[in-house]
Parts: C-alpha cells; sequence; structure tokens
C-alpha cells in the first residue's frame, strides 16, 4: 500500500490482507480464542527487524487515536477485521518526537526494548509491522491478564524505492548482436542502485544479466550497462528474447520487453575481410510511460 503524509490531503487508504486480489479484497483480521469475556484490543506500528520498536508512523482510520487503533471485542466471537485502516507517514523532522509520544506519553512499548526504541539506526521508514496487543477482561470490569503481542508480516510503502513497483520508461535500443557487449540504456522509475540487475532470458531456459556497475545507475532512473552474449555469442538467425529490470533481494521484477540479438556478421563471402558494418537493428515498441488464555491469531 501507499504511505501518506498528512499534508498531501488525501484519503490514506485501506490496507488489503495478503489475499486480496483484484476480484476479492480481503482484509485484515485478528481474533482472541478460548476465552468468553471482553478483551481490550490494542493494535500499533512497529519496526520491520527486531527487536521490535514502536515505529513513529501512525494508524489511521475507525477507532484510531493519536497513531493508535483501540476497542473492546466482545464474546463470543472476539474477532475483529479492519477495513477502513491507513499508514500515515511521519516526516523525518517529526521522528523523534513521534517515538517520543509513543514511549513516554502514550506508554506504547510492547517488547519492552526500553531505550533502544530511540536508536534511528536501522530503522526502516518504508515498511512496518503490526503490533496485536490483547488485554483479558473479567466480568467486572477489569484487566486481569496481558496476552503476549504478536506481530503480523511486514507492511511495505509502494512510493519507497527499496519496495516500489519496477518499471522501465523507455530502452533506447531493442537489438544488439549475439556476441554482446553493445552499450544500451535505461530510462526507469527510481530505484536503489545496490539492489538492481538488468535480466535478460528466453522461453528456453536461457538467462544472462547486463553488465554493469553501481557508478552506471544515474539519479536512480536511468542505468547504463552492455549486453550479455545470447548463449554462446553465435546465432544463425536473428533471435527474439525479453529483457527486464530485476531486484535481487525481493524478486520482483518489471514487465519485460523484447530484444532482438542479431547474428555476428564475420564478413564471409566478402572477400575473406571482417565487415564493419554495424549489425541492423531492429525496433520494437517503447514500454509504456507508463490470544485463550494466551494466544492471538493473526489472518
Amino acid at each position: 500500500m501507499r504511505f501518506r503524509y498528512q499534508c498531501e490531503g488525501r484519503a490514506t487508504g485501506s490496507i488489503f490482507g495478503e489475499r486480496s486480489d483484484t476480484s476479492t479484497k480481503t482484509y485484515p483480521a485478528v481474533q482472541v480464542q478460548n476465552y468468553s469475556e471482553r478483551v481490550l484490543l490494542r493494535v500499533s506500528l512497529v519496526s520491520k527487524e527486531e527487536p521490535y520498536r514502536p515505529h513513529p508512523h501512525a494508524l489511521v482510520g475507525t477507532d484510531c487515536n493519536d497513531g493508535i487503533f483501540q476497542t473492546t471485542l466482545e464474546p463470543p466471537d472476539l474477532r475483529v477485521q479492519f477495513q477502513n485502516l491507513g499508514i500515515q507517514c511521519a516526516k523525518r523532522k517529526d521522528i523523534m518526537s513521534a517515538i517520543r509520544m509513543r514511549v513516554t506519553k502514550q506508554k506504547i512499548d510492547p517488547f519492552n526494548v526500553g531505550g533502544l526504541a530511540f536508536e534511528m539506526e536501522g530503522l526502516d521508514l518504508n515498511a512496518v509491522r503490526f503490533c496485536f496487543e490483547a488485554f483479558l477482561i473479567n466480568s467486572h470490569g477489569s484487566i486481569v491478564k496481558a496476552l503476549p503481542p504478536v506481530v503480523s508480516n511486514p507492511i511495505y510503502d509502494k512510493k519507497g524505492c527499496n519496495t516500489s513497483e519496477l518499471k522501465i520508461i523507455r530502452l533506447n535500443e531493442h537489438s544488439g548482436c549475439a556476441a554482446g557487449g553493445d552499450e544500451r540504456y535505461i530510462l526507469c522509475d527510481k530505484v536503489q542502485k545496490e539492489d538492481i540487475a538488468v535480466r535478460f532470458f528466453d522461453e528456453d531456459a536461457w538467462e544472462a544479466r547486463g553488465v554493469f556497475s553501481q557508478t552506471d545507475v544515474h539519479r536512480q532512473v536511468a542505468i547504463v550497462f552492455r549486453t550479455p552474449p545470447y548463449r554462446d555469442g553465435h546465432t544463425a538467425a536473428p533471435v527474439c528474447v525479453r529483457v527486464q529490470l530485476l531486484r535481487p533481494s525481493d524478486g520482483e521484477t518489471s514487465e519485460p520487453l523484447e530484444f532482438h540479438y542479431t547474428p555476428v556478421d564475420t564478413g564471409e563471402g566478402g572477400g575473406g575481410a571482417a565487415s564493419t558494418r554495424r549489425p541492423r537493428v531492429v525496433r520494437g515498441p517503447d514500454a509504456d510511460v507508463c490470544c485463550a488464555g494466551g494466544r492471538i491469531t493473526s489472518r
């Protein structure tokens, strides 16, 4: 989903469940099991990595106050589904004050990390986890037990360039010599120079990577690379393959574009001298610019 800033002045949207797709929308849900009285449920945001620290970003939506969701679950179901829950970004200059409010004013520190909550090193602002805390209430309305906190899988901000959708805006040439080594460039949406590759592949299980270094990634939106050879570098006829961006850390790929490998011109039939002509360029279309006395189960 997209994390949004308050100043954007638009709805944050809803967080969908893991099994949600274009035809069927699902939402996160949590249930307390093996208990027959009311339960106080609190949901906050924590860091992606352990130890789980309070996160400066805020939950917004129904039953949210000051970045925290809180509600009372009624028996017998003791279950809630979050259909109107979004994530609001804290500005970088406000990160420390947001964490200070969580820990000192709201007393939100589910995993008792103490002073580590104020350590900014390694804090990923493009990823969070839900932290579910359940407090059992007896028939007299008193909290009698706090169940161990449970965290969700990571939730990523789609606008972060280390988690965003990969997209090729333009490939300057859609062909090259089968021997490889031709310089080409890709214009793309923002990428991380240390976590991006240019992948060539065909339908017969061949795969190779474009050759470039981190210094060949310009301002996160352009990659200058050299084409890899096609198989052994020789082909008797033009071959159509695919080229796409690949993010090695999570396997995310862009939509592929066609790329044509042309035979190496050896100069045969021309007096034995190697031809100095460049291979014919075949252009393809540009890319579109386009809890139970003890446990909580989360879904």
